[in-house]
């Protein structure tokens, strides 16, 4: 191992801030030359805002709650506490609760939120980290406490140690325990009659399951047949609760709705809608806030939890907001409105806007009393496209394999216009790569110089480059204008898009298109019904796709399904599926059928169309490095699997990466960080780094209340 890779974990995190930050720098600069854009020029500044730099807040305290005063909680709990009807505050907190640091100031009790959601069953729990046992802090710098106190590993990293925090209670003052867990992973994850799978933070090694055990009620083990060092950091992805299934479930509630302890019921219909909180207000939760009330498709209402685990640095409980008022937003139109009327106290989830529609928010920042920001996506790709590794059709395969065809294609893309047309100048042209802001691509000058060799690997727009490359592999002009497939027959590039697909791919594959066409090729748009995509995707039966992007991190191998196929909905649907097979009564099956017959469609590990590419070298340096303790191998390991993107890739295709997020705040809100209160000036994108929970919005708080 070279000197220049050996630098400690702290050096390490404070070079990540100051690397990421001169890379955003570098991307969102805007160039020399005017350029045209509807946009004014302060607000495309104020987007490609550079460097990131530390935040600074108090360090975390360890508050007991011998050290909360009565005083320390919101004054309708106080009342509430008054008249008999709660517990006293330090009944209802943990022994140490959890500490949260607000970025600006301590905050003031009161207040509602009023927001509008594109994703209104789930939108409000996948901003909130009160399920996660472990949270992500400083956009993935670092794994902290989350409700459980403190955890630890084994020399091996094989056994895991979990301390649950004592005292801590469900929203209806039930105890929080061990036996929550287990609930999850025994009566549901290992119940063949649930729908509930094992998540891939747990995945079978071998065919054996890691075990959960419970050593008391705040004790837990989990103990896996080979070590597994990124279980902490597995543990703080996504925010836990999200779909309603994952990690932990009041266990006595649920039981009651549990055919296996409830002759009342037959099956986990009833169970599965009373267990998820998102929709149900009688399901205990211990997020910040609970629900109240919930119409679909129409509306929600929030209110705190009495019991929620968390203080500020001087003790107050949290959260400091009362609750919050969503509206479904059904539509990109309706959710501008809200916004400019002044009914969006703050938005992190703005997937419905543009950056073309940054000018007309600005114009009405006074009005709606709210403020424009920008916080870094994160993206490694912006807008992106990725062929079917595994189409049906032996010509396209054989096609879409060949790294010159798709090399070809990339040097056609006009990126420079693509950020100046969508993305206002701002990010920074692309290959395709997994985020900027990744570990393996940070660490040291030559794990930088591993991104620029990945991102610029075919970045240049150069058609006549793509001509002769096209050329060079067969693919002649016909009689038509248009390109024929190397044996002189027909060829047709369909692009597959989802008929809901709007805005920013739409946008992005008007120039893709004319670049395509303009090497000669015949590129057609093929619009699919959302519900028939993904089975068609599947069984190897589409072409090429678009209204995806790549955002992964902090790390490759935590869902490192770009890099390694190991599910079916990305650019290798049968590879993906061999490995969803693995280890089950299906592997080894229905030989004597094509892959694409198979139920599901899926290759075997002799299937030539499998065996003969580099996806079983793909697979072994993932089974390698997801064992690897050291965590410099592991990158050099992931370094290797970069390089087969390089070399028989790329198997996707970026545009812009790193774009900026338009984030709304009321200006009567405080403690939502700006982009340089962030360390690396936002990760907003994967949503195993869950945005906004990670910015703690139990700290933020109402100015006048």
């Amino acid at each position: 191992m070279s000197s220049s890779k050996k630098i400690d974990r702290r050096s390490f995190l404070r070079l990540s801030a100051l690397t990421v930050g001169g890379m955003a720098l570098a991307s969102c600069a805007k160039p020399a030359e005017e350029t045209e854009v509807p946009v004014e020029e302060e607000v495309v500044e104020e987007a490609a805002e550079a460097t990131a730099t530390p935040r600074v807040v108090a360090d975390p305290t360890a508050t007991t709650v011998a050290q909360v005063a009565a005083a320390n909680e919101a004054p309708a709990l106080a009342e509430m506490v008054a008249a008999g009807t709660l517990p006293p505050l330090a009944e209802r907190l943990p022994e140490v609760p959890l500490t949260l640091s607000p970025v600006n100031a301590i905050g003031k009790y009161g207040g509602r939120f009023k927001m509008a959601h594109w994703w209104h069953q789930g939108g409000a729990a996948a901003g909130m980290y009160g399920h996660s046992p472990l949270r992500w802090v400083d956009d993935g710098l670092g794994v902290a406490a989350g409700h459980c106190e403190s955890w630890s590993a084994n020399a091996d990293n094989t056994v895991w140690t979990l301390n649950f925090r004592k005292g801590m209670k469900w929203s209806d003052g039930s105890p929080v325990t061990t036996a929550d867990v287990l609930y999850w992973w025994n009566d549901m994850c290992l119940d063949p009659d649930h729908s509930a799978q094992v998540p891939s933070e747990f995945p079978a090694i071998g065919g054996v399951l890691p075990v959960f055990t419970a050593v008391d009620d705040y004790t837990l083990t989990i103990t896996f047949p080979k070590p597994a060092p990124l279980t902490a950091k597995r543990l703080a992805m996504w925010a836990n609760g999200m779909t309603g299934y994952n990690w932990i479930h009041p266990a006595e509630y649920a039981k009651k709705f549990n055919p296996k302890y409830n002759s009342e019921y037959t099956d986990y219909t009833e169970h599965d809608r009373m267990i998820d909180y998102r929709i149900n207000p009688e399901c205990p939760t211990i997020d910040a806030w609970m629900l109240k009330e919930y119409k679909e498709g129409e509306f929600s209402t929030w209110e705190r939890n009495p019991y929620y685990y968390a203080v500020d640095t001087e003790g107050n409980q949290l959260p400091y907001v009362d609750g919050m008022d969503i509206k479904a937003s059904p539509d990109a139109q309706f959710f501008l409105l809200q916004v400019m009327q002044g009914s969006v106290s703050w938005e992190v989830y703005t997937y419905q806007l543009t950056l073309g529609d940054v000018a007309t928010l600005k114009e009405s920042e006074a009005a709606g009393n709210y403020e424009i920001r920008f916080w870094d996506t994160g993206s490694g790709t912006g807008m992106m496209y990725f062929w079917n590794h595994d189409i049906q059709d032996p010509k396209l395969r054989e096609l879409y394999r060949n790294p010159k065809f798709k090399g070809a294609m990339s040097h056609a893309i006009d990126r420079e216009s693509i950020k100046r047309i969508v993305y206002y100048d701002t990010g920074t042209p692309t290959t395709g790569t997994m985020s900027p802001k990744a570990f393996e691509f940070n660490f040291n000058a030559e794990a930088q110089e591993h991104y620029e060799k990945f991102r610029t690997m075919y970045v240049a727009y150069d058609p006549e480059k793509a001509k002769a490359m096209l050329d060079e592999i067969g693919m002649t002009v016909g009689a038509d204008g248009f390109r024929t497939f190397p044996d002189g027959s027909e060829f047709i590039l369909r692009v597959d898009i989802g008929a809901d697909a709007a805005g920013e791919s739409i946008k992005v594959l008007e120039i893709t298109q004319k670049n395509w066409q303009d090497i000669g090729l015949n590129v057609i748009i093929n619009q699919i019904p959302p519900a028939e995509f993904g089975p068609a995707w599947r069984a190897g039966q589409l072409q090429f796709r678009t209204a995806w992007e790549v955002g992964d991190g902090p790390d490759h191998l935590l869902y490192p399904s770009w890099v390694v196929p190991d599910e079916s909905e990305r650019w290798a649907p049968l590879v993906g599926a061999l490995r969803l097979n693995a280890g089950t009564d299906k592997e080894g099956t229905e030989l004597d059928k094509s892959p694409w017959d198979r139920t599901p469609a899926r290759y075997d590990v002799s299937d030539p169309e499998y065996a003969e590419t580099n996806m079983p070298t793909l697979h072994a340096l993932y089974d390698e490095a997801i064992f690897e303790p050291d965590e410099m191998k592991r990158m050099e390991l992931v370094w290797q699997m970069n390089d087969i993107h390089m070399t028989d890739g790329p198997f996707f295709l970026g545009t812009v990466g790193n774009t900026p997020r338009i984030i709304v705040v009321s200006k009567d809100l405080e403690n939502v960080p700006t982009r340089d209160q962030l360390k690396m000036g936002g990760f907003c994108n994967p949503w195993i780094i869950p945005y906004p929970a990670i910015v703690n919005p139990e700290t933020f708080s109402f100015k006048n209340v």
